[in-house]
């Protein structure tokens, strides 16, 4: 049988934890460490927008925001 490096591994199965991969096989059980960004930044939270509002919209379509700018309707 050929043996995947630990991180494809971890990858193919789902991103289990160190302590499941060591439980589903045994010879990794020397591993300490597992790097995997994807489970990094699954584990970070995100932060909230700002309860700020610089402008109001008095009626539909009032305000478009296009990324960093916001457009006044001419109206």
């Amino acid at each position: 049988m050929v043996m995947d490096s630990p991180s494809l591994l971890h990858a193919q199965l789902g991103h289990p934890s160190l302590a499941k991969i060591q439980q589903l096989v045994p010879s990794l059980s020397k591993l300490s460490h597992l790097s995997c960004e994807s489970c990094h930044l699954g584990k970070q939270s995100r932060s909230s927008f700002s309860s700020s509002v610089s402008q109001c919209a008095s009626f539909t379509f009032a305000l478009v925001h296009l990324g960093d700018q916001v457009l006044l309707s001419p109206i």
